[in-house]
Formats: structure tokens, C-alpha cells, sequence
């Protein structure tokens, strides 16, 4: 699907220039449809005893699937300065399959609160914040499987090759957990590298 959104919207394919991103884009009630793939490598917080006991959460490495839509929520704010943004929310589906160890899967949907700066024509940053829910079923000893929470944070950039298709990259920390409804519950916390996709419609 990434590629085909490329493809259809590159400069040549679509015989335009290419084209810096309308404000349009980032307004209260634009829209944006997108497909991303993230690479998860699993790390352990805490004490030399926890990250022991916890050595096969380190050794975690999910590869994701996120479709997601997102609503521009504000018009842009502090237009003229460099922290010019605006406001986004985002439904994101996650689909993971975790290529180490017992090579489970898992899946779920989530909202993202995400700030886009716009003191750029064609490259976009953002910052922004999720909260999620989903099931899995890794079958490991340290994080019980079922119902888990999926939380994180990170950024990443926007770079448009062509009027309404950006390619997106983005770094995020990724954390899932049950909150201690079920044990074990020591958390995956994951570092995810992300790259795809949007399509800005008008």
C-alpha cells in the first residue's frame, strides 16, 4: 500500500511538480488516512535484579502494522513563531507479531494526541502522545498475555513528495502492560522505529 500511495503521487507518475504542503492540511477538521510498519527492540528499566529477571522482555522484537486516520483538532496556533503547530488527534490499529522467542501475535486500536510544527513548507515534525488498548499472545513468563495496555510517547517528521502524500518517520517509546490487573506484569518497553505513508486529503 506504501508504495502504491508513492507511486501514484510521485512528481512523474502524476506529471506535476511537486508541491509544498497546503495549510489545509493542518487546519481544524482536516483529514489524513495513513499505513506505517515499526520495528519494536525490547529494553528493561530498573535495578541489575529486575533486568535479570526480566531478560526475556529485553529480548522482545515485535514487527507492527499501524493504520490510522487523523482529524486536525485546532487551527494552526503561534502562527510566526517556530513553535507554530497544530493540534491532531489520531485512531491508530496496531498488529504485531513478535519475530523473537515464542513468536506470538497481538493486535488492538488506540487514539494519539500529536502536535505538528509548521514553520517548514514541506517538512512537517511532530511530537505526540498514545494511549491504547489491545490482546495478545506471546506466551511469555514475565507478562501475562490477554488484555494489556498499549501507552507510549516519541516525534518524527513529515516530508512531502507531493502535494497531499508525505513520507513519515518516526521514533517512539512503546510500553505495554496490564497495570497489575494480572501477574505476571513486569511491561514490555519497546524503542519502535516507524516509517510510512499519509495521504492529506483536501
Amino acid at each position: 500500500m506504501i508504495a502504491l500511495l508513492l507511486v501514484c503521487a510521485s512528481p512523474t507518475a502524476a506529471g506535476e511538480a511537486v508541491d509544498p504542503p497546503s495549510t489545509s492540511h493542518f487546519q481544524r477538521g482536516s483529514i489524513h488516512a495513513g499505513l506505517a510498519v515499526g520495528y519494536g527492540i525490547g529494553f528493561r528499566f530498573g535495578s541489575k535484579a529486575d533486568r535479570k529477571l526480566s531478560r526475556e522482555l529485553a529480548g522482545v522484537r515485535l514487527i507492527e502494522f499501524l493504520p490510522r486516520i487523523g482529524l486536525g483538532v485546532t487551527n494552526p496556533l503561534g502562527v510566526g513563531a517556530w513553535y507554530s503547530g497544530n493540534v491532531e488527534l489520531l485512531v491508530e490499529g496496531v498488529f504485531f507479531h513478535n519475530t523473537a522467542q515464542n513468536h506470538g501475535v497481538g493486535g488492538g486500536i488506540g487514539s494519539t494526541l500529536r502536535y505538528n510544527f509548521l514553520f517548514a513548507d514541506r517538512i512537517v515534525p511532530f511530537l505526540d502522545a498514545n494511549f491504547g488498548v489491545l490482546g495478545m499472545n506471546l506466551d511469555l513468563n514475565r507478562q501475562s498475555d490477554g488484555f494489556n495496555f498499549n501507552v507510549g510517547f516519541g516525534g518524527g517528521v513529515h516530508w512531502f513528495v507531493s502535494h497531499r502524500v508525505a513520507i513519515s518517520t518516526e521514533l517512539r517509546w512503546q510500553h505495554i502492560s496490564n497495570m497489575g490487573t494480572k501477574h505476571p506484569n513486569d511491561g514490555i518497553n519497546n524503542a519502535l522505529v516507524v516509517v510510512g505513508a499519509s495521504y492529506f486529503f483536501p
